[in-house]
C-alpha cells in the first residue's frame, strides 16, 4: 500500500516496545472547534514552538534568498527554533500534529476508562476503556511478570516432531496474528481481485536487512544480542542460556536476511508475488506438515497459492532440517516473547531502551500513557475509530474534503485527456483507471464488529491475544467468499486515528483518514492556497500513485496487468529517470545519499501532487476572483509553494536517518520541501528564481508526465 507519509518498513523491536513513533513523519490533527470545550482542546501553537500549525509567514526567514536556499527562506525561523524532543526521533509540523492527536487519544482513553466501568459489555466504549485501563495497571503487570505467557512457553517446549511443530506454528499465528517463521493469510488474488487466495509469507525481521548483513553495523548486532539476552533473563533464563539463544536467533535471522528481497526488489510485483501449485508449496515446505497447517487453520488444501519472499521461505524450511529442534523451539519462544513484551511487565523496557540508544543515541522513556495509547489502535482499530470519529470528525469536514477530491480528480482527468505523449490505447486505459478509482474520506461506511472480543480490565496481554485471534480468524474465514474489502483497516496506514492518506494499487482506491483532515492539511478558515497546496496536493499525490512506477503496473480493477504500449512505457521510464538522478545527487548525511530508484514512486507522486494542487488552485481562483488576493504580502502562488514547503520542514535524528534511508521510499522532509516544486514553472516565476540560481533546475531535467 502506498502511503503519503513515511512509514518505516521495519519496526525495530525496541521502538515498538518503547512506544516511540515507528517512523518520524506521521501526521496528526488539531482539535475541532466543536470540541474546544473538552479536555482535548490542546494548545497546538504552544507545541509548535509558538508558531501556528498551518502555513505562517512567521516561520519564514525573509532575509534568505529563495533562489539560493528556498528551504531556509520558507521555514528558517521555525528551523532555528525547532528542537527534537528527548523522547522523539524527529521534529516537524507533521510530528507536532501527531503529538496533538496522541494527546487527543489519551484524553479520549482516560474518559473511556472511567465510562467503561458502567458501559455495556462489548460496546466500543467498554472495550476501549477497559483495554486502556489494563495497560495502565503497572503494579499488576509487574507482579505478573511473564506468567501470562507461561502456558504458551510450555506448549513450545513440548514440540517433539513435525506434527507438533506444525500445530504450534498454527496456534502461534492465531495468537499473534503474525508470522513466526512463516505465516498464512487470505488476500485478494493479484491477478483477479474478485477472488481471495491464500498468501504464504516469511516472518518479518526485527532489524530489516542492512543491520544483519552490513559489516559496519556490527555494533547494532551486538546491541541486538544484548537485547535478546537481557529480555530472556527477565523471562526466567540463566544469563548463559539466554546468551546462547540470542546467538542462535541472530544467526538464523541473518541467514534469512540474506535471502530476503531488498526494499527495491519488493516494489516489483513479479518478484514479490510468486504463484505456485499446492503441490509445489508442499515441496517448498517439506519440513512442515502443510496439510495439517492448512486444516488446523480452517483452510482447504489443494488450491494454488501466492508466496511472498519465496527464497526466504525456502531458507526457513532448510533451517528446520539442518538445525537441532531445540534451536527452532528457542527461536519460537523468543519470537513470541518479543511480540508480547509491550503487554507484559515494564521491566522489559530497560533492555529495549538500551537497544534504542545503541541505534539512535539517548532517547527518554515516553510516559506509560503514551506507550499504551500507541499499542491500542493496532488491536482495537475500529472500536477506537468509532469513538474518535464521533468526537472529532464532522459531516462538514467530510463534505469539504470530498469537494476538493473532485476538483483534483477533474484536473487529473483533463490532463490525461489532453496528454500528447501517450498513445490512444494507453490514454483510454488511464482514463478508465482514474474513473474507476474509489476515493473515500474519513472513515468506513461499515465498521468491523468487535463486540464478541472479550476485553477485560485486568488482562492486558490476554486482551491483545484475543484481539489478534479475532482478526486472524476473521481474515482466514474470507477464503471462498465474495471479496468485501475492509475499509480503513490497515493498522499502519488507514485506521481513522492514523494521520495519513494512502493509495492501494490492489484496490485502485484511496483512503483519507479522519485524523488527517485537520490543520495543517485542511482548515475551513484558511485561504485557498493553504488548502489546495496541502490537502489538495496530498490528494494529487495519492491519485498520481495510481500512475507511478509501481501503480501503473495495476489496472482499473487492481489486477496486475500491463495496459501500457511498449513505446509509452519507454517514454515513462525515461522521464522518471530524471527523478532518479535528481534524488541520487542529494547527500543527506556525509556519504549517505537518497536512493533515487527506491524513492522514484514517491517523488513522482510529490511532483504530481504539487502540480495538481497548484493547477486546481488556479482554476478555483478564476471561479472566485475575490479570493485571489495577497495575504501578508504574499501572492496565492507564493503561498501555495510555501505551504507545501512548511509542511515538510523537519529535523531528524542522524541514527534514524541512517536506518530509514536504505529502506523507506519516502525521502526526508528537507528534500520534499523543495524538489517537487522545482518541476513547476510557476515556482520560478513566483520567487524570481533565475537560471544559474542554486534552486534552478534545468528545464531538460524537469519531469512532465502527469
Amino acid at each position: 500500500m502506498s502511503k503519503f507519509l513515511p512509514r518505516h518498513t521495519l519496526i525495530v523491536a525496541a521502538i515498538a516496545m518503547l512506544g516511540l513513533p515507528a517512523y518520524a513523519g506521521k501526521y496528526a490533527v488539531k482539535p475541532s472547534a466543536a470540541n474546544a470545550e473538552t479536555s482535548d482542546a490542546i494548545d497546538a501553537q504552544a507545541l509548535n514552538f509558538g508558531f501556528p500549525l498551518g502555513f505562517s509567514p512567521e516561520k519564514m526567514d525573509t532575509t534568505a534568498d529563495p533562489g539560493k536556499d528556498f528551504r531556509r527562506y520558507a521555514a528558517g525561523r521555525w528551523l532555528d527554533a525547532a528542537k527534537i524532543p528527548s523522547d522523539s526521533l524527529n521534529i516537524s509540523s507533521i510530528a507536532i500534529q501527531n503529538k496533538v492527536v496522541e494527546l487527543q487519544l489519551q484524553a479520549m482513553f482516560d474518559e473511556a476508562s472511567r465510562a467503561s466501568l458502567s458501559a455495556p459489555k462489548g460496546t466500543p466504549l467498554q472495550q476501549v476503556g477497559d483495554f486502556y485501563a489494563a495497560g495502565l495497571d503497572e503494579k499488576r503487570l509487574t507482579e505478573l511478570g511473564v506468567k501470562p505467557l507461561q502456558p504458551e512457553f510450555d506448549r513450545i517446549a513440548a514440540i517433539k516432531d513435525k506434527k507438533s511443530l506444525t500445530e504450534a506454528l498454527a496456534r502461534l499465528s492465531l495468537l499473534t496474528n503474525d508470522a513466526l517463521l512463516l505465516g498464512l493469510q487470505v488476500s485478494t488474488d493479484p491477478l483477479d481481485r474478485t477472488r481471495n487466495i491464500v498468501v504464504v509469507g516469511d516472518g518479518d525481521l526485527p532489524m530489516g536487512l542492512d543491520n544483519y548483513l552490513q559489516p559496519g553495523n556490527r555494533p547494532i548486532r551486538d546491541a541486538q544480542l544484548k537485547l535478546i539476552t537481557d529480555s530472556l533473563v527477565i523471562a526466567g533464563s540463566t544469563p548463559e542460556a539466554a546468551a546462547a539463544v540470542a546467538a542462535r536467533v541472530l544467526a538464523m535471522d541473518t541467514r534469512v536476511a540474506a535471502k530476503k528481497l531488498t526494499p527495491l526488489e519488493m516494489r516489483d510485483p513479479a518478484k514479490l508475488f510468486v504463484r505456485m501449485s499446492y503441490a509445489d508449496l508442499k515441496k517448498m515446505l517439506s519440513n512442515i506438515d502443510v496439510d495439517l497447517l492448512f486444516s488446523t487453520l480452517g483452510l482447504p488444501t489443494g488450491s494454488e497459492v501466492v508466496v511472498v519472499h519465496a527464497n526466504a521461505v525456502r531458507e526457513r524450511n532448510a533451517m528446520l532440517k539442518e538445525l537441532p529442534l531445540a534451536d527452532t523451539k528457542a527461536y519460537l519462544e523468543w519470537e513470541l516473547l518479543r511480540r508480547s513484551i509491550p503487554f507484559l511487565t515494564p521491566e522489559f523496557l530497560g533492555p529495549s531502551k538500551a537497544f534504542s540508544e545503541a541505534m539512535y543515541g539517548k532517547i527518554d522513556f515516553p510516559p506509560r500513557k503514551r506507550m499504551v495509547a500507541t499499542a491500542l489502535p493496532g488491536k482495537l482499530g475500529h472500536p477506537i475509530g468509532q469513538v474518535y470519529v464521533a468526537k472529532h470528525f464532522t459531516p462538514e469536514t467530510k463534505r469539504d474534503a470530498e469537494e476538493l477530491v473532485q476538483r483534483i480528480r477533474a484536473e487529473f482527468r483533463e490532463r490525461i485527456e489532453k496528454n500528447t505523449w501517450l498513445e490512444p490505447k494507453t490514454r483510454a486505459a488511464a482514463l478508465q483507471k482514474l474513473d474507476a478509482a474509489k476515493i473515500t474520506v474519513g472513515h468506513p461506511q461499515d465498521w468491523i464488529d468487535y463486540s464478541g472480543v472479550d476485553i477485560r480490565r485486568d488482562d492486558y496481554l490476554g486482551n491483545a491475544i484475543r484481539s489478534n485471534e479475532f482478526s486472524a480468524r476473521r481474515n482466514l474465514a474470507k477464503l471462498g467468499k465474495p471479496v468485501v474489502p475492509d475499509g480503513f483497516n490497515e493498522p499502519s496506514a488507514t485506521l481513522p486515528t492514523v494521520v495519513n492518506a494512502a493509495y492501494s494499487p490492489g484496490r485502485n482506491g484511496i483512503e483519507i483518514t479522519a485524523a488527517f483532515l485537520q490543520v495543517p492539511f485542511f482548515d475551513a478558515k484558511a485561504d485557498p492556497a493553504s488548502n489546495y497546496c496541502a490537502l489538495g496536493a496530498v490528494i494529487g499525490h495519492e491519485i498520481t500513485h495510481g500512475f507511478d512506477s509501481q501503480g501503473r503496473l495495476y489496472n482499473e480493477k487492481g489486477n496486475l496487468s500491463n495496459w501500457w504500449t511498449d513505446v509509452d512505457s519507454q517514454r515513462f521510464i525515461a522521464e522518471t529517470n530524471k527523478l532518479v538522478g535528481q534524488a541520487d545527487s542529494v547527500e543527506v548525511l556525509p556519504g549517505l545519499h537518497i536512493n533515487g530508484k527506491l524513492a522514484v514512486g514517491e517523488n513522482l507522486a510529490d511532483v504530481g501532487g504539487v502540480s495538481l494542487g497548484h493547477s486546481a488552485l488556479k482554476k478555483y481562483l478564476k471561479e472566485h476572483p475575490e479570493k485571489n488576493k495577497r495575504i501578508d504580502g504574499l501572492s496565492q502562488d507564493q503561498r501555495c509553494f510555501l505551504t507545501w514547503a512548511q509542511v515538510w520542514a523537519d529535523k531528524s535524528n542522524e541514527g534514524w536517518l541512517k536506518q530509514i534511508l536504505p529502506t523507506d521510499p519516502h525521502p526526508p522532509g528537507a528534500y520534499r520541501m523543495l524538489a517537487p516544486s522545482q518541476h513547476e514553472a510557476t515556482f520560478y516565476d513566483a520567487f524570481s528564481i533565475r537560471k544559474g540560481d542554486p534552486m534552478w533546475l534545468d528545464e531538460s531535467l524537469r519531469v512532465r508526465i502527469w
